[in-house]
């Protein structure tokens, strides 16, 4: 019996050991990459020659007014702000400003797509009905033997895609049905239940069932490739990832440029900048190229290392092989160096860029501001915010991010002393700004403030979004003004903003702090009726505080909710699921051709 080689590696030590010969490379550049680049400096001396070199660079040349920005990399206003330097820079305050991380994985679910497929025969139904009824008074295993169905690895491949949610049971079914005189696990089941195993982050059944494909000489297609090398690369496992990676250059199946992506954002999210870099190298060697964020992704890997001539060789690639504007490119780097930490090599950059002539509009600035307030120089931030003054070109949302640079640190004095300036000078703050203030003051136990600084806000003029509402909300209720905070919650609708799920679970956890057990099912209520998806986790969390206070009636609505839940998503999803049948046959009868509708693996998360 052949085995898999298992890749031990260990992610504490300056080393990373990768096992075999073929990877030695790698393996070399790991045990490099880990090193702490030394900073040369006294504190001290750094900051004055930051600061005169700083004057020197910008001094009152090359401002342009114009806030017109790149065709491609946009400054977002209030709360719109969404690019990497920006989510560094929010203020989070727990349950308020939700935190929305975009995993871009749309190159997996094109190599995924096979595994979204819908089949709503009444074989595939019957058998699925059989697997996930777990509490049923026969085993799942006997009800299948009495069944007369033909086991096709057609069928199987579908019914373990509808288990997806349930892994143990989709498990129990893979291996029962491998039992039966005469069938074969195919590729495809075998593709689906690593799929499943994986998101399970069930390793160890990864790893057998790779081992029992090489046993039963089933070959591994692209799919099974691209499966494990994003399911190790996700979870962080980069030795596996890689050992896949390699062991697939190996294969018939190649990598392509999907999977030259995965690896490349694995190694970047894992902090292996230094081999995504060598990886990047051998794409454009293949003449593949990657898409403008993981471009950024890679730049700000670079930049974190202090490897400058890494980031010019990609920032040059970027215009060269993959026709991003020179000026969309400069603001890429700047941002990573900024993002980094790197002031030297921004201010390096904007340097080179004021030597070549090249104009320096207030995108360049903003971005300046940002990187030093998020490295701690805020003083140093405020001399471009004077250069920028001197100019005109200075505005609200630059003094917004000043303040968010003392709240970052815990200077609420000066904040509110910048607040109170920007207002004297004629700047009218974002509700951004007036809600990174109320939810500080909130934390800091100050209602009153908090509460004075909203009044304000809408007095000034400045429309209140849904941030803003739910950080009122959460500060009423700390305070147990329950009243006033169903009556900030209700301004939303009558604003025309629709609550969201994010909306009700922070007035719902907001209510658990606080053990108002009848408020919660209010809002519970309100869910439901405004047919708002509960999840488990919510569901839990409700449960487990009325549990503390001993409240078996409340528990026990709060149970059959989650039911009744269950249901309905159950009856929606097979709803849904007949008309893209219908849809579906409609479509084979026109174009006379089966054209499969693309489904996710779904199952009730309830």
């Amino acid at each position: 019996m052949r085995h898999i080689i298992r890749l031990h590696f260990l992610c504490s030590n300056s080393s990373y050991k990768l096992f075999k010969s073929q990877i030695s490379r790698l393996s070399s550049l790991l045990k490099s990459h880990s090193k702490k680049i030394q900073e040369p400096e006294l504190q001290a001396h750094a900051e004055n020659s930051l600061f005169r070199e700083i004057t020197e660079i910008l001094g009152a040349h090359n401002v342009i007014p114009d806030k017109s920005l790149s065709g491609i990399i946009t400054t977002k206003e209030a709360h719109g702000i969404n690019d990497e330097l920006n989510e560094e820079l929010m203020v989070h305050t727990q349950g308020v400003r939700g935190n929305v991380e975009l995993n871009n994985v749309l190159q997996e679910k094109q190599i995924f797509s096979a595994l979204d497929e819908i089949d709503v025969s009444p074989v595939v139904d019957d058998i699925t009905g059989i697997v996930r009824a777990e509490n049923a008074m026969v085993s799942m295993e006997e009800r299948l033997e009495s069944l007369e169905f033909q086991f096709e690895p057609e069928i199987v491949e579908k019914v373990l895609k509808r288990c997806f949610k349930v892994p143990h049971l989709a498990f129990r079914f893979f291996n029962w049905v491998r039992m039966k005189d005469g069938f074969f696990h195919t590729t495809k089941t075998y593709n689906t239940m690593l799929y499943i195993a994986g998101e399970a982050k069930e390793f160890k059944v990864v790893d057998d069932l790779v081992e029992e494909m090489e046993k039963n000489s089933c070959e591994k297609d692209i799919k099974t490739w691209a499966i494990l090398i994003s399911l190790f690369g996700k979870a962080k496992l980069i030795g596996k990832a890689l050992f896949f990676f390699e062991e697939m250059k190996k294969s018939k199946c190649k990598p392509d440029e999907k999977i030259y992506k995965m690896m490349v954002r694995s190694l970047c999210n894992d902090g292996k900048g230094e081999i995504a870099l060598e990886l990047y190298k051998e794409m454009t060697q293949r003449d593949m190229r990657l898409d403008l964020t993981l471009y950024k992704i890679l730049l700000n890997s670079m930049a974190k290392s202090g490897n400058v001539s890494a980031v010019n060789l990609v920032a040059d690639d970027m215009n060269r092989l993959s026709q991003i504007p020179k000026p969309d490119v400069h603001v890429c780097v700047l941002k990573s160096f900024c993002v980094a930490g790197r002031i030297r090599e921004a201010l390096s950059l904007i340097r080179d860029l004021k030597n070549k002539e090249i104009p320096l509009n207030y995108e360049y600035f903003e971005i300046l501001v940002k990187g030093l307030c998020r490295a701690g120089n805020i003083a140093d931030a405020m001399e471009i915010v004077e250069i920028m003054k001197k100019k005109n070109v200075v505005d609200a949302q630059v003094y917004g991010i000043i303040i968010n640079g003392y709240l970052r640190i815990k200077e609420l004095s000066k904040a509110l002393e910048l607040f109170q300036s920007m207002k004297e000078s004629g700047y009218q703050p974002t509700a951004s700004t007036y809600t990174e203030l109320m939810q500080h003051m909130f934390n800091l136990n100050q209602y009153q403030k908090g509460y004075e600084l909203y009044n304000e806000m809408l007095e000034r003029g400045i429309e209140a979004d849904g941030v803003a509402i739910m950080a009122i909300v959460a500060g009423h209720v700390r305070q147990n003004k329950i009243s006033e905070a169903w009556e900030a919650f209700n301004t939303m609708e009558d604003k025309g903003i629709n609550p969201n799920w994010k909306s009700y679970s922070i007035f719902i956890k907001e209510l658990c702090k606080v053990s108002r057990t009848d408020e919660i099912l209010k809002v519970l209520y309100k869910m439901q009726g405004s047919k708002i998806f509960i999840n488990n986790e919510l569901f839990k969390w409700v449960i487990a505080c009325m549990e503390k206070k001993g409240e078996k009636d409340n528990i026990q609505k709060v149970k059959q909710m989650q039911r009744i839940c269950r249901l309905h998503y159950i009856q929606d999803e097979a709803s849904r699921k007949q008309e893209l049948k219908v849809e579906h046959n409609h479509n084979q009868s026109e174009c006379g051709m089966i054209d499969q509708s693309e489904q996710g693996m779904i199952d009730c998360p309830c």
